[in-house]
């Protein structure tokens, strides 16, 4: 089983499949990576809806409730890295009073900064693994904090950022070779050599909270891919702020995720990975059934082993 050691499984596969373009692989993200640092005590963060936002003075009686519903994972960046995750779905912004920058999703979660130099850490002692770093979304940055966070960005990870180039020619094997370790998506207008705009990793978003919706989204999205490119599917659930407020003693875990396990499993595997298959997958607590999640998707590469 490729996914046997989930720690080095990039390093472990085959040859043949090391030589196969990266957006040809079957790849397992986690979607809001770093919410696992959420707690009750966390702040409201820009990101979240206007609802909340004009019920701010609430906070001390809002976090508690929000912490159930915007928390998507359960394990930090390195349990995350060592359980095979190799793409992470991150959400940044600046605090008022503070300085720096911070992970959100609707609360405020950690400084980026540990969560990257751990990363860049892992990466030094794992030299045939790659990471996808998708800078999804920036809230309260201006043109100073960009220059600011892609700066520590550099300084972080330094001669391992893979400039941009043909995805249909890039491989794992290429990457190693050459030092190359970590792609940078950057979801913003800026343009730098280093930075992958977001085109080049489409990800669309079924924006629902019911799980055949979902499940017919993944399936018309990935059949329409632009195959020269990467490719996230999301394997989530999306509640709104109302969705919440009528199950307000409820929480994401047993509203939107413990209802799409069975169904999740179910669509990834039927699929495959390969020039017409699934690229990044990501979902909501990758940590589940003992990484469960991990194991499936890096199993998909096994299918075109005889293929190449």
């Amino acid at each position: 089983m490729l996914s046997q050691n989930l720690e080095f499984w990039m390093s472990n596969l085959p040859q043949s499949l090391r030589q196969l373009p990266l957006i040809h692989l079957a790849i397992p993200g986690s979607h809001d990576s770093t919410t696992f640092a959420i707690t009750k005590k966390s702040k409201i963060s820009p990101d979240a809806r206007n609802p909340i936002q004009y019920l701010k003075f609430l906070e001390p009686l809002l976090c508690p409730i929000m912490v159930k519903w915007s928390k998507t994972q359960s394990v930090n960046v390195i349990q995350q890295l060592n359980a095979g995750i190799r793409y992470f779905d991150l959400r940044i912004a600046t605090k008022k009073g503070c300085g720096g920058f911070y992970f959100v999703h609707n609360l405020y979660s950690e400084c980026v900064n540990g969560a990257l130099a751990e990363i860049g850490q892992f990466l030094n002692t794992h030299k045939g693994e790659v990471v996808i770093l998708d800078c999804q979304h920036f809230f309260n940055m201006g043109a100073a904090d960009h220059c600011k966070f892609i700066s520590l960005l550099v300084d972080t990870f330094g001669a391992k950022i893979q400039p941009r180039t043909d995805l249909t020619q890039l491989t794992l094997l290429e990457m190693t070779e050459r030092g190359k370790q970590v792609i940078i998506i950057y979801r913003s207008d800026l343009r730098e050599d280093f930075l992958w705009p977001g085109g080049s990793f489409p990800t669309p978003w079924a924006d629902t909270v019911f799980v055949p919706k979902l499940i017919s989204f993944l399936n018309q999205t990935l059949k329409s891919r632009n195959y020269s490119l990467g490719f996230v599917s999301q394997c989530v659930l999306t509640p709104t702020v109302w969705y919440v407020c009528k199950n307000i003693f409820s929480s994401l875990v047993n509203k939107c995720v413990l209802p799409l396990e069975t169904a999740k499993y179910d669509w990834i595997r039927r699929q495959r990975a390969g020039p017409k298959g699934v690229n990044i997958v990501i979902s909501d607590f990758i940590d589940y059934q003992d990484y469960r999640f991990c194991k499936e998707v890096i199993d998909l590469n096994e299918k075109i082993l005889n293929v190449y």
